[in-house]
């Protein structure tokens, strides 16, 4: 239930704080005075479009918001630009979020608007609801939606398994092609340098023995001139204690020469110039170098792909298996499937006929004696269906195979034809009212909006319309527009709408009117402009009947 209406800056509305009322609300006023822009702004709080235009004069924007139960507060922006913007409880919500959730709050009643209940799409939920089978629909969803996924990953699994035989060949090649090799970690970097060091063993003797030369066998060598320069030294330490520290520093380098010329004679005598060793080292190089320029360019991504085609190969090689137990997956959700559908079509098939009485009886109720109301349930085929109805495949969807559509002939002799095709605004609203009356202890929405709904009709038909309009508001929150006094005079509250000019602005003011006030504004309906009080006095005794 809505509890207020806030509007600011929409159309020719400054500022509009509005509470609203359990009950039937009407709300009345001259023609052009805002009636319509009020239920306007009220349905674009709600999710409904608008555009530009609707943004007042000299204003940014165009604030509109409801405040329903449980104090959770909807608005809408809407700027000069013509971009609207949403917010439940202040969090900015993207559009289509936003109308899931306001779409229960309220179903609005137009008499050139398609409503809720004129949507094809929406037929089968109304006979849901009155069959009760939303646990039904709700399992049969889960269903589907799994049957979807089974057939799908069956079909990818089939599709991996025409071209399994070929790709485990070719993985089984590959992995071959890797495990021969067997290369190991940084080995490439390893075999690089020992290629290097055997590939110059020559260079290094030669070069190592005239190194030794310099440092210990020479004439001059580095280790003779460091003998002598100790010799001096130390003959000069008699003198100078303080070279103590540099004669050590030179015994110490002259034993590290020492050191290594014999390391170094060593090592020269345990290299051997090899060239075999050097083959197959190069050899290797060269096999790991092939692996590299196949499966990624250094040996770490030669791992992640034997890693790769190991597990594919194992999924390929599983695939039969997964097929197998796909097959009956798919099996199980096909049966269960079809028990579903035919379940909820059995229901859907005997209740349809006893809402269609209820229906029609309704619309006699509001002046369409005769008229008749269908609910025709069909399939459509399907060949590639696993589903079948009477033996026949036949499409699928999440809420079974059934498609329901409302049809409705006004006039006794014509045949039923779609509801969405009838063109009659008092027509459309009666009938709209009929399936609301039967509906509404099973519809979600719990605020009904009726904008003009006694277009058209007059009378007898008026006094029924504003009869039903009573029935329903005792369980749901009606508004209503109207210029009936049958139905103003039925209201629980009456919201007077007027037009005043505050510093050459329009601005448009709403009042919910006393009991005297209510008299003259039924009486307006009745009799125009000019208001006796004659037309007073029968007001109250039209009112009074008119409230029992």
């Amino acid at each position: 239930m809505i509890k207020k209406l806030f509007i600011k800056d929409f159309a020719i509305i400054r500022e509009l704080n509005i509470p609203l009322k359990n009950g039937l609300t009407v709300i009345t006023g001259e023609t052009g005075a805002g009636k319509s822009i009020l239920l306007k702004a009220l349905g674009f709080a709600l999710g409904a479009k608008s555009d530009k235009t609707y943004v007042r004069s000299g204003q940014d924007q165009s604030v509109v918001e409801v405040e329903v139960e449980k104090n959770n507060i909807y608005r809408r922006l809407l700027s000069l630009g013509g971009r609207a913007r949403s917010f439940i409880n202040d969090e900015p919500f993207i559009d289509i979020d936003y109308k899931s959730s306001v779409k229960v709050i309220a179903d609005f009643h137009g008499q050139n608007e398609q409503q809720y209940i004129l949507s094809p799409n929406t037929h089968i939920d109304f006979l849901d609801s009155f069959c009760k089978s939303k646990l039904l629909v709700v399992k049969i969803d889960f269903v589907f939606h799994n049957l979807a996924r089974s057939i799908e990953s069956l079909s990818k699994a089939k599709e991996q398994q025409e071209t399994a035989s070929n790709q485990k060949e070719l993985l089984k090649f590959q992995l071959n092609e890797i495990n021969s090799v067997s290369p190991q970690e940084n080995e490439d970097l390893k075999l690089g340098r020992e290629f290097k060091r055997l590939n110059h063993i020559d260079e290094l003797i030669s070069t190592i023995k005239n190194m030794n030369q310099s440092l210990t066998e020479q004439d001059h060598s580095i280790y003779r001139q460091l003998s002598s320069t100790l010799n001096d030294l130390e003959r000069l330490a008699n003198y100078d204690k303080e070279l103590d520290p540099f004669m050590d520093s030179v015994k110490q380098a002259s034993v590290a020469i020492q050191d290594a010329s014999v390391g170094l004679l060593q090592h020269i005598e345990n290299i051997e110039s090899n060239p075999e060793q050097i083959n197959i080292i190069e050899e290797r190089l060269q096999a790991i170098e092939g692996l590299k320029r196949k499966y990624g360019g250094s040996i770490e991504s030669i791992f992640l792909f034997k890693k790769d085609a190991e597990n594919e190969l194992e999924i390929l090689s599983g695939l039969d298996e997964k097929i197998k137990d796909l097959e009956e997956e798919k099996s199980l959700f096909v049966l269960q499937y079809q028990k579903l559908a035919d379940q909820l079509h059995i229901t859907r098939f005997e209740k349809s006929k006893i809402l269609s009485k209820k229906i029609e009886f309704e619309m006699a109720q509001l002046n369409m004696a005769g008229s008749t109301f269908e609910i025709k349930i069909s399939t459509k085929p399907d060949s590639r269906s696993l589903i079948t109805f009477n033996g026949e495949k036949t499409l699928i969807g999440a809420k079974g195979y059934d498609n329901i559509e409302f049809f409705l002939s006004a006039n006794p002799g014509e045949s039923p034809k779609p509801l969405v095709k009838i063109a009659s605004g008092g027509e459309v609203s009666r009938i709209m009212l009929a399936i609301k009356s039967i509906l509404e202890k099973s519809d979600p929405v719990n605020t009904l909006i009726f904008d003009e709904i006694d277009s058209g009709i007059s009378g007898q038909a008026a006094e029924k319309v504003a009869l039903s309009l009573e029935a329903l508001a005792k369980n749901k929150q009606v508004l209503c527009i109207t210029h009936l006094p049958q139905i103003a005079s039925k209201a629980d509250h009456h919201i007077f709408i007027n037009k005043k000019i505050i510093d050459n602005k329009t601005e448009v003011i709403a009042n919910y009117l006393n009991e005297d006030e209510k008299l003259e504004a039924i009486a307006g309906l009745f009799s125009g402009e000019k208001i006796s009080v004659e037309s007073i006095s029968t007001v109250k005794e039209f009112r009074s009947k008119a409230r029992g």
